[in-house]
């Protein structure tokens, strides 16, 4: 008995290896500490294996003495020996430099080698070396398809916009974080905080978005804990910006400028005696700027965890002076997310990230300061001072600028803000493959602003008889609601399936309040509250809620990781319609080769990767009013008899059209990535086409159905715009010894041009004059300037008079030599409206960005720069003109005409203007505007572990915006550039970009 025992002891291990048995574990980047999906695990010698899932797990049947090959595009394969055990955790490293990402597509996560549509990715490391308000201003230059331009006030947006503009309703991208659609703005966001963004630039990445998505979408993956011991990191940036000072003329000059405008036309000058003593007057930019402005940036945060649960958090606070007198923006940001895996089947989790934000808003002052006439004191003079102090102020007797002075000292605009932004979620995975996640967005924010307007008395041009103080609060609260099912598989073998399966539903709620009265009793700050007004009570308030509710569809697949074809499906549901509009289908379809997967590449050496790329989609827009379809009716005041009694009453306050749908936007894209030298090198390279269909426009409506003219527009699907061009990248990294270095560029170019808009109504837009500098029309691009042709200045009588028509009648009966020539383009005999013509255009013909970091043992160097190349600016600030008796920049009496030969280009000062030299849109004021930017230049030093037990700490030094070198005249060429998609372009003298100059502190333990 003992013996059959025995040998069925001796048998059990037999039969268990025979058997096989369950390995499990987790494949992660070893640089990141990231799971990994789609790494194949294959037993050695077999057809046997599988793919890690979306947390980059695996499981397998193996027998006990198996070898298990981990393989994956860009990675090292690895070969690792079973021995009978049951848990096998892997690190894979990539192989040589070259490193396959995990990239955060629209719900969901897939390999970069297994992309078919195009998206950039930034890390959030390289977005840090910049300090900026808004993480946006961190990504100019860092991603190749995206503008990124930004004017430098504190609290300012910057304008985004990803390969050109198919729409007049917007061009910001939509933004989603960790999964939470948050709009058009992520101000709130510390970029200390961001591990990874990524920009779908193509329909066929963004169309999983659908109604949202037509300008793109921007994913901002967040820092989430890791597994191992608690860490600690601080961070800290402290420094000063500056504004470089224009050159302005002083008392002395600007009298002499003053007198000289009458004397050119033939009359006395006319000169109001200054209370100023000495010859340099009052310098208005040092009375109103400051010469330093402080910026600070803090954050502290934290990451851990282990097998069951991870947690990460952070608080940062970031504030900017203005560089005016008064002004500021500061934040306060806290963040923390928490993951709890409860078994193999489900874990939970939450992100929660509080915030406050105050802005005391900085003066639009710029153009007054440079205006203001310098003979003028800033106070009268303390004999004739009064009990207001706001009404001590001197007023200018030689023009009509208004106090830069007093104005700052009377502003009192505070506004508030505080939000929450929230998600709640749960992952289930039941089955091998299958993951369920359903996940609660919360958006909350409360905002108040405050507004006091005090009672004055400058002169009867600057002046406000009643005190005023008003209050204005918001309340938004968004909510979103995804559910997500996503199931991975192979079969047999080599066929890759990845599909996903959604419901979404969105809804949007903005509820405001606004209360004023007028006449407060006093200044003091305690009194500054809305029951202190004594007259003219006011209240308004209302709410609005929209709403989206969505399907959404992806099937991603590849054979043998060589070829791909990812298709993917969204129906959106609007209240922003009605009901026979309200939903809309935008489907997308993107497909790549990989070139180098084939046998006939095994054997060449050029290129380490080759994948080509192609994708079309559609998304849409419906970023308008939520009362667009409706027609409503509001108060409006009516005059009886000749007693002229006014009585309120009703009428039409806006048209609607029950037709309204959907703005659609359908896009072609083609592609190629590759990597050669050892994957030293990787370029890659995009051409596209972007094209709105049924855009938006409001139009007047006709006249005949009796609507009233101020009330009569009508939104209707009647435009259409076109974007296309190309964009490329490269990017080159390598390492000598203990000197590692990378360096990148990237290079697109885009033209937008209006295919259809309102027929034969052009757009016009920026209004200066009487007239408009900007003219949109069909068949054109947009932004473009329309004004006159300045051929030059009249050197001579003669010249005057040989400036006829055929009949010798004069062009410009009222040009004397030293004005501005103005050319018949038609040949009519006559200058009119049919002699304009465009004269320049807002958008450039390419952008650069330039990227270079190197490192040698502990030393680091980083530098960026940024360029915009073939855009025009049509600058409005005239620095020669000493129209209407502003002041002009030094130097302006010899560069303008005073002689035959002495000038060009700048027209003789005058007062009378009868040339009109500087109030016609003519071509005298489009400049180039042109320019590279040095965004970044920063050297760190880091002291190593073993000096300080353990403890990391980097010190730093950086520039920004440090020099810019452009042709233009004006202050800032990037701020000069901004606007709208009919409006850009146009200088008014806003906030430039400040030089900045920052001390960094880099700590972890």
């Amino acid at each position: 008995m003992k013996k059959y025992i025995l040998a069925l002891l001796c048998l059990i291990p037999m039969l268990v290896q025979a058997q096989g048995i369950l390995v499990q574990g987790t494949v992660k980047l070893a640089s990141e500490d990231e799971p990994l999906i789609g790494v194949t695990v294959q037993v050695k010698g077999t057809s046997n294996g599988t793919i890690t899932d979306l947390d980059g797990n695996y499981q397998l049947q193996v027998e006990s003495k198996a070898t298990l090959v981990f393989s994956m595009v860009g990675f090292a394969t690895q070969e690792i020996q079973v021995n009978g055990r049951h848990h096998i955790n892997v690190n894979m490293k990539e192989d040589v430099t070259a490193l396959e990402e995990v990239v955060v597509v629209g719900y969901g996560v897939v390999k970069k080698s297994d992309l078919t549509s195009s998206i950039s990715t930034v890390k959030g490391d390289d977005l840090n070396s910049t300090v900026s308000g808004n993480p946006m201003g961190a990504l100019q230059g860092k991603a190749n398809g995206v503008q990124v331009t930004s004017s430098g006030g504190p609290g300012s947006t910057p304008r985004v916009v990803i390969r050109g503009l198919t729409t007049v309703n917007g061009s910001d991208p939509l933004y989603v974080v960790d999964g939470v659609p948050v709009g058009t703005n992520i101000n709130f966001l510390s970029q200390n905080d961001i591990q990874n963004i990524e920009i779908l630039k193509d329909a066929s990445a963004a169309a999983i978005y659908g109604t949202r998505g037509s300008n793109g979408v921007i994913l901002v993956t967040t820092k989430k804990g890791k597994s191992g011991k608690t860490a600690f990191t601080f961070s800290s940036s402290i420094g000063f910006q500056t504004l470089e000072k224009p050159n302005l003329a002083d008392a002395s000059e600007y009298e002499q400028v003053f007198k000289q405008r009458y004397i050119n036309d033939g009359n006395e000058p006319i000169w109001n005696v200054s209370g100023h003593q000495t010859t340099k007057g009052t310098d208005w930019w040092d009375e109103c700027i400051n010469d330093y402005a402080l910026m600070q940036n803090y954050s502290v945060g934290f990451q851990g965890g282990n097998d069951k649960q991870i947690y990460s958090g952070s608080l940062s606070y970031y504030r900017q002076n203005s560089q005016y007198q008064v002004g500021f923006w500061e934040k306060l940001t806290m963040r923390y997310n928490s993951e709890l895996t409860f078994n193999d089947i489900v874990k939970v989790g939450v992100d929660i990230n509080p915030r406050y934000e105050h802005w005391e808003n900085s003066p639009s002052m710029l153009g007054d300061i440079i205006r203001m006439d310098p003979t003028t004191n800033v106070y009268l003079p303390e004999a004739e001072w009064g009990d207001n102090p706001y009404s001590n102020f001197a007023r200018s007797n030689n023009n009509q600028v208004w106090n830069p002075v007093a104005s700052m000292s009377r502003m009192n605009n505070d506004t508030k803000q505080y939000a929450v932004l929230m998600n709640p979620y749960i992952d289930i995975k039941p089955i091998k493959g299958l993951s369920i996640r359903s996940q609660f967005g919360l958006n909350a924010r409360f905002q108040m602003g405050d507004v006091f307007t005090p009672e004055f008395f400058i002169d009867n041009l600057e002046q406000n008889a009643l005190s005023k103080i008003e209050r204005q609060t918001n309340h938004w609260i968004d909510w979103n609601w995804n559910n997500i099912a996503t199931y991975m598989t192979t079969l047999a073998e080599n066929h890759n399936i990845n599909v996903m399966a959604g419901f979404t539903m969105e809804e949007f709620n903005n509820y405001w309040l606004n209360g004023s009265r007028e006449d407060v009793p006093s200044y003091i700050k305690e009194l500054q509250q809305v029951s202190a007004g004594t007259m003219n009570e006011k209240a308004s308030g209302s709410e609005t809620s929209t709403s989206l509710m969505s399907y959404l569809f992806r099937a991603m697949y590849n054979y043998k990781q060589r070829y791909y074809l990812t298709a993917s499906v969204r129906v959106d549901g609007s209240s922003k319609f009605a009901s026979d509009n309200q939903y809309a289908t935008f489907p997308a379809v993107s497909g790549s080769w990989r070139v180098t997967g084939e046998e006939w590449m095994k054997d060449q050496h050029v290129f380490d990767n080759l994948k080509i790329r192609a994708g079309w989609g559609r998304v849409g827009n419906q970023n308008i009013s939520s009362s667009s379809f409706m027609s409503l009716i509001g108060t409006s005041s009516y005059v009886f008899g000749q007693a002229q009694d006014r009585v309120v009453g009703t009428s039409v306050s806006s048209v609607g059209n029950a037709s309204l749908q959907w703005e659609t936007v359908e896009d072609i894209n083609l592609g190629v990535d590759m990597a050669l030298l050892d994957n030293r090198l990787s370029i890659t390279a995009d051409v596209f086409r972007k094209e709105s269909k049924d855009m938006l426009l409001e139009k007047e409506n006709m006249s005949i159905l009796g609507y009233p003219a101020w009330n009569g527009k009508i939104w209707e699907n009647i435009g259409s715009l076109r974007a296309t061009g190309w964009e490329m990248s490269a990017y080159w990294q390598d390492k000598i010894n203990d000197f590692n270095y990378n360096i990148g560029f990237n290079l697109s170019s885009v033209k937008n041009k209006a295919v259809t808009l309102l027929g034969d109504s052009p757009i016009y837009a920026q209004e200066y004059n009487g007239d408009y500098i900007i003219r949109n029309e069909e068949g054109g691009e947009l932004s473009r300037f329309y004004g006159y042709i300045a051929d030059g200045l009249f050197q001579n009588q003669t010249e005057v008079n040989a400036h006829t028509n055929e009949h010798g009648t004069l062009l410009q009966p009222n040009a004397q030599p030293g004005d501005v020539r103005f050319k018949d383009l038609n040949n009519d005999g006559v200058l009119d409206e049919n002699d304009k013509t465009y004269i320049g255009k807002a958008f450039p013909d390419f952008t650069l960005g330039i990227n270079a970091k190197c490192s040698y043992k502990n030393w680091d160097f980083e530098a960026n720069f940024y360029g915009s190349f073939g855009n025009d600016i049509y600058n409005t600030v005239q620095y020669y003109s000493g129209v209407e008796g502003r002041n002009v920049y030094a130097g302006a009496l010899n560069k303008t005409w005073h002689g035959e030969g002495t000038s060009t280009k700048w027209p003789r000062l005058s007062v009378n203007e009868a040339n009109l030299n500087y109030k016609r849109v003519s071509s005298l004021f489009v400049e180039d505007g042109s320019y590279l930017k040095c965004k970044l230049l920063q050297v760190g030093y880091t002291i190593p572990k073993s000096v300080l037990d353990d403890v990391s700490i980097r010190i730093s030094l950086s520039a920004q915006n440090l020099f810019t070198l452009t042709k233009y005249s004006g202050a800032d060429p990037e701020t000069a550039s901004l606007g709208g998609a009919t409006s850009s372009g146009v200088d008014y003298y806003g906030y430039p970009n400040p030089r900045t100059y920052l001390f960094g502190v880099n700590v972890k333990f």
